[in-house]
């Protein structure tokens, strides 16, 4: 007995990795793994081509690349400019001449269409727009890589929200080059400031009867035509996607094969009033429309309106997580660090996103050391599934909390279940891969480790039906799977769960990938 509880606890701590033939593909290809490893270039190869489950977490916005944002903006029927006062794209002034030659150093705003001709304003825009070659100036107010980060969403906004099928198709093409099955952007659908509806009432403590009768005004007031215009949004946007793509068609873009559900992101820096309403919004969106999945709550977390209200916004989030219990929520919650802001604030905001929110996975939880009880958090975390999408690049450039100060390592020893995300590849200049070869050189992960985070990104996704997984924790098959993929019981069996058919495209593409070695 004791023998197999030991050989059990190696199995939940290496994700099924112990016991694996050294002969068998997968062995091999562990083994290949390790003999590169010191080769920087090999094993970015290695890992770009390596099966990757999922990103859950990333901004449809920051997730593209400048370049595509200035490409889009140079239609001149846009009428948009480059502004170098505020370092942002933005629609033209009164008089803003054709220039030849620009290189948008100057005082005078510059057409996107002349902007896009030049090198010198394209790497211009492209600095602004990301964090490429950013130092701190403060003479620019770029105090640091926070500031700097979250001050890009505005500069690329007068082009971003106008092309949301374009950044999907982008985002599709880009996961597709990096062998990546699934990917959940968050896209916010729909800005509601109840006021306008005629709701006037204030929030206060957060009770459920409050919140209840705030629900019961907007639905009176014509809520629902801006659910049924938010929806229009989403499936516009994912439907143009395909189109661009040519799903549809003889030859289909090799991006058709990524498949994309949304998490509507709700802003947590407005009046209260104004976020329930959004936080209502997407969850009304998810419940009914299957290409949106959950919903999630974003922007800095240490403004002073995301602090001050924060125990009210989980508590917002308790009332239609109890309400819609079948839509995914995931909250970024932790993103904060000493001396970013007061010490306080750091000792219990994870707690609350599991315990008063009903969280399902926690974006970034970099803090999770500072909070009161954090053993017995991360152990509750363990027990119950609630997984953390773990953000490195993100972390390093907006916090500076990186290598043995971040708590990855932690998550990974208590057994909490993790994922790598992207968060903004596009502002970060980074892809998934990368995030990949980071976790691998920093925290001396082997291939098995690394193939166990890929399949837990698609077991801890919010696509619908059940798992392929009779225990992801060590990797079980459900029995309808255990006599082969394609055997009829299995494939009766996935056509009725997204997630177990594309778990089912995970495990193929790792039986190819690992008969390479």
């Amino acid at each position: 007995m004791r023998i197999t509880l030991i050989i059990l606890a190696l199995a939940l701590w290496l994700g099924a990795c112990a016991g694996i033939s050294p002969d068998s593909p997968e062995g091999r290809t562990s083994a290949h793994f390790e003999a590169i490893r010191g080769d920087r270039t090999l094993t970015r190869a290695f890992l770009q081509a390596m099966p990757k489950g999922a990103d859950l977490h990333t901004h449809l916005s920051g997730a593209v690349y400048a370049e595509a944002y200035i490409r889009w903006a140079a239609d001149p029927e846009l009428h948009l400019c480059y502004d170098p006062g505020t370092r942002a794209i933005a629609e033209c002034g009164a008089h803003a001449p054709p220039m030849a030659k620009p290189d948008c150093g100057g005082a005078t705003q510059v057409r996107m269409s002349d902007a896009a001709t030049s090198d010198s304003c394209i790497a211009t825009i492209t600095d602004n727009l990301s964090m490429r070659n950013f130092r701190p100036n403060p003479l620019w107010e770029q105090r640091s890589g926070h500031d700097q980060f979250f001050s890009t969403f505005a500069r690329f906004g007068a082009v971003s929200g106008d092309h949301k099928a374009e950044s999907l198709a982008w985002i599709a093409r880009n996961a597709a080059l990096q062998n990546v099955v699934y990917v959940e952007p968050m896209m916010t659908l729909g800005w509601v400031n109840p006021a306008t509806l005629g709701v006037t009432q204030k929030l206060k403590g957060g009770s459920d009867a409050e919140l209840a009768a705030f629900e019961k005004a907007l639905l009176d007031h014509g809520f629902a035509k801006q659910v049924d215009a938010g929806a229009k949004i989403l499936n516009d946007a994912m439907a143009g996607a395909r189109e661009q793509m040519g799903c549809a068609g003889s030859t289909p873009e090799p991006g058709c094969t990524v498949t994309l559900r949304q998490l509507g992101q709700s802003i947590r820096t407005q009046p209260p009033e104004n976020t329930f309403a959004q936080v209502m919004l997407h969850y009304m969106i998810a419940d009914r429309e299957k290409l949106s999945v959950g919903v999630n709550f974003v922007a800095p977390e240490d403004y002073h309106v995301a602090l001050r209200d924060y125990s009210l916004h989980m508590k917002i989030f308790g009332y239609f997580k109890r309400k819609y219990g079948s839509v995914g929520l995931s909250l970024h919650a932790g993103e904060l660090w000493l001396g970013v802001t007061e010490l306080k604030d750091l000792t219990f905001h994870i707690r609350e996103a599991v315990e008063i929110a009903g969280v399902q996975r926690i974006g970034h939880g970099i803090d999770i050391g500072f909070e009161k009880g954090s053993e017995a958090l991360l152990k509750r975390m363990a027990e119950d599934g609630i997984a953390v999408e773990i953000n490195l690049s993100s972390n390093e450039q907006i916090l500076g909390v990186a290598g043995k100060d971040h708590p990855f390592p932690t998550y990974l020893k208590a057994g909490v279940p993790v994922m790598l995300s992207t968060d903004d590849e596009g502002v970060e200049r980074i892809d998934l891969a990368s995030q990949y070869q980071l976790a691998a050189e920093r925290y001396d992960l082997g291939y098995g480790v690394l193939k166990t985070l890929s399949r837990q990104s698609l077991e801890k996704s919010f696509l619908t039906g059940k798992s392929l997984w009779q225990d992801f924790r060590v990797f079980t098959l459900a029995g309808e799977c255990s006599h082969g993929f394609d055997a009829a019981p299995c494939k009766a069996f996935t056509g009725t769960s997204d997630k177990a058919r594309a778990q089912v495209e995970l495990e193929k593409r790792f039986m190819a990938f690992e008969a390479r070695w």
